[in-house]
């Protein structure tokens, strides 16, 4: 498929998700680019993924219809790439979002084609009065060495009276006459210009931490809805290190459902992002208890993974 229609069938994939009552959160579209990118998208993965992490995937995922085909979302969700990636990743990427957008495929401009077919323009015919009006006679020489004249008399009356001018102010005002070139050439002198190619240039560290905060905060959403979903499987390809005791799936059985939410940044060291968030276990009598936890989640990894977790206090005691 091409990029269109990679964009195409990601949308298709989406809406019956969304359908179907499924999540339809980053890790999630994470990983459903992974399954539709063919050999010859290879290079666009990086961008997919960064892309569905972005609060303007978000955004078009959440409003009603999602993914309306609105050519301002288009250009949103290409400012999100610009800043990132190349001009090349990001011209293809403009293809894989219409699909997405469900707008239709940009098709050859028609105008380079019409402008071909169109005959080439005659040269515009001579008019009669440039035709039957005669060539002015020249002048005689006599005639133009007394204008030659004339006019460097003139050019000298005009260069005499305006040094004579310039004289009479400057000895009006009491300024010196000698030390006026050097004022005019410091003033003609342009000072250091400020470089400007460093500040048109976006920074792109912002971009990628809040990048590495939003993959860590939808790994820790992730983890907590396959483990409330009984998707123990998948649950475990997301923890690492020591934290697989604190993630017992059967200790999740006897939830009616789990989530997490509120979840910030408390630290940060590389690639590794330290969170905290608040754990509401739902019990099958409708009762519910609360409690703060933290998670350090490692985003060099892929797919990232939670290698610590701790209990830190009971906000709501079971009621």
């Amino acid at each position: 498929m091409n990029d269109h229609q990679l964009g195409a069938a990601l949308r298709r994939q989406v809406l019956a998700d969304l359908e179907r009552g499924l999540s339809c959160d980053g890790r999630r579209l994470q990983a459903l680019v992974g399954d539709y990118c063919g050999d010859s998208q290879g290079a666009l993965l990086p961008a997919l993924k960064y892309l569905v992490m972005t609060p303007a995937c978000g955004n078009a995922l959440s409003q009603q219809p999602p993914l309306p085909a609105d050519g301002r979302l288009l250009l949103r969700l290409q400012q999100e790439l610009n800043p990132v990636f190349t001009p090349a990743i990001c011209a293809r990427m403009e293809a894989v979002l219409r699909g997405l957008l469900g707008l239709a495929e940009a098709g050859p401009s028609g105008a380079a084609e019409a402008e071909s077919a169109m005959p080439a323009a005659e040269p515009p015919a001579p008019s009669a009065a440039s035709l039957a009006a005669p060539a002015p006679p020249a002048p005689p020489a006599s005639g133009q060495g007394l204008v030659a004249a004339l006019g460097f008399l003139a050019g000298v009356l005009a260069v005499g009276l305006a040094g004579l001018i310039t004289w009479l102010l400057l000895s009006r005002q009491g300024l010196p006459l000698l030390p006026q070139p050097a004022a005019q050439d410091q003033a003609s002198t342009p000072g250091p210009q400020p470089d400007s190619t460093a500040t048109q240039l976006p920074p792109p560290a912002p971009d990628l931490q809040q990048a590495a905060l939003d993959n860590a905060i939808a790994t820790v959403q992730q983890l907590y809805s396959d483990l409330s979903n009984g998707n123990g499987e998948a649950a475990r390809q997301l923890i690492g290190g020591g934290a697989a005791d604190q993630f017992d799936p059967a200790f999740f059985n006897q939830f009616q459902r789990v989530n997490v939410s509120d979840l910030r940044e408390i630290g940060r060291s590389g690639a590794v992002v330290s969170l905290q968030g608040v754990v509401t276990f739902v019990y099958p009598d409708g009762s519910t208890q609360s409690e703060s936890r933290s998670f350090v989640v490692d985003t060099a990894t892929q797919p990232a993974l939670i290698t610590a977790s701790g209990f830190n206090q009971v906000l709501k005691a079971r009621q």
